[in-house]
């Protein structure tokens, strides 16, 4: 029953956190969602940040959408053979 509920709460502490919250909490939550679930979420999040967060026209790099192609692809591989699955 509580395995059910990690993914969605993560997702939702991780989207309302790229809103309301400093930025490394939805960067834990993307690590966490990223470590335990194959979870499209954290691109998502990812690309929240980089939207709500980055100046327009600023030639600043999308640091979290990086960060989230490598912790969803990155992590793949030690997730499948040391973590859960």
């Amino acid at each position: 029953m509580i395995h059910n509920l990690i993914r969605p709460t993560l997702a939702l502490v991780g989207i309302l956190g790229a809103i309301f919250a400093p930025p490394w909490v939805p960067l834990i939550c993307m690590g966490l969602l990223a470590f335990r679930y194959p979870a499209w979420e954290v691109l998502f999040i990812g690309l929240l940040v980089d939207f709500l967060w980055l100046p327009a026209f600023a030639h600043g790099a999308p640091l979290f959408t990086i960060a989230g192609f490598i912790l969803a692809w990155g992590l793949e591989p030690l997730r499948k053979e040391f973590l859960f699955s």
